[in-house]
């Protein structure tokens, strides 16, 4: 019952925002509904959705950042320390910097029907320039054959104009990472914090595992494995657990060209059933050697969610959505200058959701320098 009052009471910052669906981000913006609901609803917000946030996006997690004969590998100890350190700096041009919608108006049902409610042009879908900064950390002690102690940091930040989209997170990381013959993986506990629109959208602990088998030559399978438990600053409704599996499969096709594809699903589940979704899905990307000095690639995928509870005068039924992405990138071999590689990426997604509210399609080109040591 104190669930069904709290998403009662969350009315306003449904009715706040247009949530991230296929990308990270959201909408954490006031939406003055004194008119419509009484002036208690003023000063209330809508977080950004949980469930968009730990681990990253899918497409983020299927592109490849450089070949990896591009990477610099820099001569290290024998059975010493290994240290590693990767920069990236970006300009990225965004059709819809929190996703949100480009409605007008949404529809709400009081029970009588529903009825056309003003949307205030601020929080619909509004074009920007992101300024992107982001960096990750590793540290890992060999103990014994095979096994080194692994420890890490991963951060990032992009800064719109004004504050609506400005997004900002960090996460510590530490463990044992394993190898062996044909394979090799980690194991590690994390912690993390991500501050969006200058609140606190999350903050919590879990554990993170991954595997990557060799199963024949220049073929590979992965196993990517993912809980998080975690608070918001937004109210205790959106707060709770995470999980999520991944699976994929890579294979060098010839000498030129690379496939990859996979499944996955996530479960986020808050405390808030008409937030609480189990998203499951599939992508697939090709990486292709263009000439001696450039690398490019396209990717695309699909997934389907699934929430537990209508959101209150938005819907009799709960949300089902449907969400797309498809990507084109390029990239240089060879360091441009000082080590850095820059590269240009291209994204498109969408959502197609069961609640036209929801709704929301976004174009991102990203220019990007990377520098690893």
């Amino acid at each position: 019952m104190r669930r069904r009052e709290a998403a009662f009471a969350l009315l306003p910052l449904v009715l706040a925002a247009a949530t991230a669906a296929a990308a990270p981000g959201g909408q954490i913006l006031p939406y003055d509904l004194a008119g419509v609901m009484g002036a208690a609803s003023a000063s209330l917000v809508q977080p950004v959705e949980p469930g968009e946030q730990y681990p990253p996006t899918l497409q983020d997690r299927t592109l490849p950042t450089l070949p990896r004969e591009a990477q610099p590998a820099p001569p290290r100890p024998a059975g010493g320390p290994r240290l590693s350190l990767t920069l990236d700096a970006s300009i990225t041009g965004d059709s819809n910097v929190t996703n949100a919608t480009d409605r007008t108006s949404v529809a709400v049902d009081y029970g009588g029907g529903p009825l056309p409610v003003p949307l205030d042009p601020s929080l619909r879908e509004k074009a920007g320039i992101g300024i992107g900064l982001s960096g990750s950390a590793g540290l890992k002690l060999p103990v014994a054959e095979g096994v080194s102690l692994a420890m890490g940091a991963e951060a990032y930040m992009v800064e719109y104009q004004g504050r609506r989209g400005d997004d900002a997170s960090l996460l510590g990381a530490g463990g044992i990472e394993l190898s062996s013959g044909s394979g090799a993986g980690s194991l590690q506990l994390i912690a993390f914090d991500r501050w969006y629109g200058g609140a606190e959208a999350m903050k919590g602990y879990g554990v993170r595992a991954n595997w990557r088998e060799e199963v024949a030559k220049g073929r590979h399978v992965s196993l990517y494995l993912d809980a998080r438990q975690f608070d918001s600053g937004y109210g205790r409704a959106f707060g709770g657990r995470q999980a999520g599996a991944w699976l994929s499969y890579d294979a060098v096709l010839d000498p030129t060209l690379t496939a990859a594809g996979g499944v996955y699903v996530r479960r986020d589940r808050l405390r808030d059933d008409a937030f609480a979704s189990t998203e499951f899905g599939a992508y697939g990307n090709l990486t292709h050697y263009l000439s001696g000095d450039l690398t490019g690639g396209l990717g695309a995928g699909i997934s389907r969610a699934r929430f537990d509870a209508p959101v209150p005068f938005l819907s009799a039924e709960a949300r089902r959505d449907w969400r797309y992405y498809g990507t084109v990138w390029i990239t240089t071999r060879r360091p441009l200058a000082w080590g850095v590689f820059p590269s240009l990426t291209y994204t498109y997604s969408r959502t197609s959701s069961s609640v036209g509210f929801y709704d929301a399609d976004r174009h991102r080109l990203r220019l990007g320098f990377s520098r690893s040591f």
